[in-house]
């Protein structure tokens, strides 16, 4: 088909017809002289031939902003002012080797600089942290820094840099905690020329959610994206220029974004003012949804009642002190009537969990009133607040920035039952683990009723000419050494003491039962392991 030069009737025809299918390409178009159409071609097959040239200009020309983008534009300005870079490096403990330590890692993230002037960052990549080092964005300017206050559970950390002028001149972000759902927050990413890019997301609820071992406070939950090769351990959230959360957790999969959310971070810095920083408020007790109807039934409550069941208080917490049992129902809370789910009427998210009320509207140390429902009858009790510290547990939910304690007896390791040892069995540890361990973890409760406490187990056996028939054997509680109960290590050293028949002799609670080993030929077992494993000392008994 011949082609020939159009008239300028078909030119003026045509860049009408494209400029209103593609105004945004009508600057490139107008510069363009000829369109080459087919001379006795109907107008419907010129408009869709005019398309189709369209469509080849952009490809060559790369015409933009036809694609949106999922990110806000950038922002040079104020921002990088009020950021660093964390570079941290990181060196964790092998828990079933409680004697070494794992590879060196480091990692980068994003912190907000606060009023102090402080940095503000989530906990999670500073556990056995071995340095810590600022940069500025904008020029690089580093400066090494140490940790302030730091709080594994709420996932937030304190940090400030030795040179006490490093922040000068930097620009504090204060705090916002009005967000509330359906408002957009901006993400900051830093590129790694400093400048500041926000991945914009909207509020879609407010909820508890996970936390670090097993611990739930108030998040934020965004919809959004983020750029893979722009992510951090930590990033700030904002809302009109304040700080409304830290970056907790980003499912790219599904494109979901958990916040740690600003009344948890304004929780964590009110408590780290004074210098003396005690944690978020427990409520040391299991509560069970009291919505079945036989349940009602049974505890003498009706149907329409709210309130929800005490399943069990654990023991010498702050609730038992108080006098609140298992069977009670729990009515109110510091003035809030609950429902048959636990929820309260919050003033700004609505229906939220009674958890955030004691753990982020008090500190440890004040007291709120509690209104039971018991035999029938309604009373109030008061509670004083208080937190219990991962060492204060038989078996602690986490062992960080200090290393495993241990005791090596002829060959025989043995440590204290931890949490973190568990976690050494891969993400489904409590499908994995040990199952006598995983017993006790689970129950633990109920040994802290018996006055247990901590669990002394056979973690594993080290191969020497001195432990033939026993390097098998691992994962076995001890319960007694020469006579003495065993409950912390430091019963280990005094039962040694004190050999039975000229023998230590060793019981478990599994099979083999009774281990015997010669004190006599300790030093040479003892001199034979040190040399053979390089084991820089046969026992750590450091506090945890």
């Amino acid at each position: 088909m011949p082609l020939y030069r159009t008239s300028g009737y078909h030119r003026r025809t045509k860049r009408t017809e494209i400029e209103m299918a593609h105004p945004k390409c009508s600057a490139h178009m107008m510069n363009s002289r000829f369109f080459l159409i087919p001379k006795t071609i109907s107008v419907g097959r010129r408009i869709r031939l005019a398309l189709v040239a369209i469509s080849l200009f952009l490809v060559l020309t790369g015409c933009r902003g036809l694609t949106k983008r999922p990110f806000a534009k950038n922002i040079t300005t104020s921002p990088s002012q009020s950021v660093v870079r964390v570079n941290v490096t990181s060196q964790g403990y092998n828990f079933r080797r409680p004697w070494q330590q794992r590879t060196p890692i480091t990692r980068v993230g994003i912190g907000v600089i606060i009023e102090g002037p402080h940095v503000l960052v989530t906990a999670d990549a500073l556990a056995n942290h071995r340095y810590i080092e600022f940069e500025k964005v904008d020029n690089g300017e580093k400066s090494e820094a140490e940790l302030e206050v730091v709080d594994y559970e709420a996932n937030l950390a304190l940090l400030r840099p030795i040179d006490s002028q490093y922040l000068e001149n930097m620009m504090p972000v204060k705090l916002e905690t009005g967000s509330v759902q359906g408002n957009d927050l901006a993400v900051w990413q830093v590129k790694p020329n400093g400048m500041v890019t926000p991945a914009m997301g909207a509020i879609t609820s407010i909820e508890l959610t996970r936390f670090p071992y097993r611990n739930f406070f108030l998040a934020y939950r965004l919809n959004s994206s983020l750029q893979y090769r722009l992510n951090h351990f930590t990033l700030p959230v904002i809302r009109n220029g304040k700080l409304a959360g830290l970056l907790m957790r980003y499912n790219a999969k599904e494109q979901t974004i958990d916040v740690i959310s600003a009344p948890v971070i304004k929780h964590f810095l009110e408590d780290a003012s004074d210098g003396t920083y005690q944690g978020f408020p427990l409520p040391d007790m299991h509560l069970v949804f009291a919505e079945d109807p036989q349940l009602r039934r049974y505890v003498g409550i009706s149907r329409k009642t709210g309130g929800v069941y005490v399943d069990r208080v654990l023991s010498g917490s702050a609730a038992e002190k108080a006098g609140i049992q298992q069977g009670d129902i729990i009515m109110e809370v510091a003035g809030y009537a609950l429902d048959s789910r636990g929820n309260y009427d919050h003033p700004t998210y609505g229906k939220i969990s009674l958890l955030h009320l004691i753990r982020c509207e008090f500190h440890v140390g004040e007291s709120i009133v509690y209104k039971i429902f018991r035999a029938g009858e309604e009373f109030t009790l008061q509670v004083n607040l208080d937190h219990r510290s991962s060492k204060d547990y038989i078996v602690p939910p986490y062992i960080i920035d200090t290393a495993p304690r241990y005791y090596i007896l002829g060959g025989l390791v043995l440590q204290e039952l931890s949490t973190s040892y568990l976690r050494e069995y891969g993400k489904k540890w409590l499908a994995n683990g040990p199952i006598y361990l995983l017993y006790y973890q689970v129950n633990q409760h109920t040994f802290e009723k018996e006055g247990r406490k901590k669990i002394v187990f056979l973690s594993s056996v080290l191969p020497t000419s001195y432990t033939i028939g026993y390097d098998r054997l691992a994962n076995l509680v001890v319960t007694r050494i020469n006579n003495k109960n065993i409950e912390k290590l430091e019963d280990v050293v005094e039962a040694l003491k004190a050999p039975t028949d000229t023998y230590h002799k060793i019981e478990f609670e599994q099979r083999p039962k009774v281990i015997y080993i010669d004190p006599l030929e300790l030093p040479k077992i003892n001199t034979q392991i040190k040399k053979r494993y390089q084991l820089p000392a046969l026992m750590n008994l450091n506090p945890s």
